[in-house]
């Protein structure tokens, strides 16, 4: 029981108080939620390797340039969630979603509410990228655990089923937020 406060405690402290892209929440149900998003940046990165190598080596550049890897050395407030895109996604202009690559995993920190790519601090690694978000509608669903790929796949096939089921389509890959 104390192990579970304690972690209770920890994530409401630590990861309640992380900023996040504003939303409002459009419908619900069966724990799927229809969202509408208000525009954001990301700071995004290709990933060189597959796996959890991978993915460490993303998430070391993308916090590199937090935690002052910029110019001029600026520390940016770290902020929920990151992102992940595991497969390539065809290009489809003015509609795609900025972590769509032909060239296949990528992962993205959000950039601070009220933030601009002209008030951002410019990468000093070039394999960070700054890029406007404009998801608009966008459907999510929450699940509490270990992110393993399985239980990524059971989500979105959720999702998908209830995009299929409302009559609208996805346009792209699924995006993991973590």
């Amino acid at each position: 029981v104390t192990l579970v406060v304690l972690w209770a405690g920890y994530t409401q402290f630590y990861e309640g108080g992380l900023g996040q892209p504003e939303y409002s929440v459009l419908s619900t149900g069966d724990d799927i939620e229809f969202r509408r998003y208000e525009p954001f940046i990301i700071a995004s990165t290709q990933l060189s390797q597959s796996g959890n190598s991978g993915l460490s080596s993303g998430f070391r550049v993308l916090a590199g340039y937090i935690f002052g890897g910029n110019n001029p050395g600026e520390k940016l407030a770290m902020t929920a969630p990151v992102l992940q895109q595991n497969s390539p996604g065809e290009s489809i202009p003015m509609t795609a979603p900025a972590l769509r690559s032909a060239e296949g995993m990528r992962m993205a920190f959000v950039m601070p509410a009220g933030r601009s790519l002209e008030d951002l601090p410019s990468p000093q690694n070039a394999k960070v990228s700054l890029t406007p978000v404009d998801w608009g509608e966008a459907v999510a669903i929450r699940f509490a655990g270990r992110g393993k790929q399985e239980r990524f796949n059971e989500a979105e096939a959720k999702l998908r089923a209830a995009l299929k089921q409302s009559g609208r389509t996805a346009s792209g890959p699924a995006l993991y937020a973590q």
